[in-house]
């Protein structure tokens, strides 16, 4: 028995091209609608990885701690007029918005002003917006380093009564996801909708991802790529 003959080897050439073009942009587009966020992605920035600064209670904490929840922390200080509570509040809105699991997202504060927010000022003023929000006060050397592992910047500025200073920092939060990586950058002023959103999205990745599914598995090869153009 003949097979059937198809004419065009070309046209169906071009056609097989073209559907599998088609599924790839399809396939490029469903990864990137599930890795896409409302915060900036910096999880290949290698941010937030080498740090270590005590809590309001004395005990040491580092990116370790910050397992099995999501986890947003910011820098600021208890004096601080408008970014430092209005993060707060905006932070306390977004798990009234999880409802039963707002436990699952963390909020850490870190002091930039050790000289005035003794670790019990710290504490006291976190749990007046969250109570089991962590306020982490160090000394000067801690805090720089810290600092330098976020690439956050703040100084101490005069203040408008003589004698007197207030604090300049990076406004905006670092949100790690369950397994304590740093994945997003979240803008101050971000709205609380959006801001849920992306901790949602954190909440559905797997807590031990299976290999070939980690949402970070592309950053070693953006790294090489990078070194092999230098």
């Amino acid at each position: 028995m003949k097979g059937i003959a198809f004419p065009h080897r070309g046209l169906r050439l071009a056609a097989g091209l073209l559907l599998g073009l088609l599924l790839g942009l399809l396939v490029g587009c469903s990864a990137q609608s599930r890795m896409d966020f409302n915060a900036k992605d910096i999880a290949c920035e290698e941010l937030g990885q080498h740090w270590s600064m005590p809590d309001s209670h004395g005990t040491v904490r580092g990116p370790k701690d910050l397992q099995n929840q999501v986890t947003y922390l910011f820098f600021g200080f208890t004096s601080c007029p408008d970014v430092c509570p209005t993060t707060m509040v905006e932070l306390s809105q977004v798990k009234h918005l999880m409802g039963k699991d707002a436990d699952e997202l963390q909020v850490v504060f870190v002091s930039v002003d050790p000289a005035r927010d003794t670790p019990e000022v710290a504490r006291t003023y976190v749990e007046a917006f969250d109570p089991k929000a962590i306020a982490l006060v160090g000394n000067e050397a801690q805090l720089a380093a810290m600092a330098s592992d976020f690439k956050a910047f703040y100084e101490k500025e005069p203040g408008q009564v003589p004698d007197t200073y207030t604090m300049s920092h990076i406004a905006g939060g670092y949100v790690f996801d369950r397994q304590g990586r740093l994945r997003l950058f979240a803008p101050y002023g971000m709205p609380v909708d959006k801001l849920f959103s992306d901790v949602q999205r954190l909440l559905l990745e797997p807590a031990h991802p299976a290999a070939g599914n980690d949402a970070l598995a592309n950053c070693s090869l953006k790294h090489s790529d990078s070194l092999a153009a230098r």
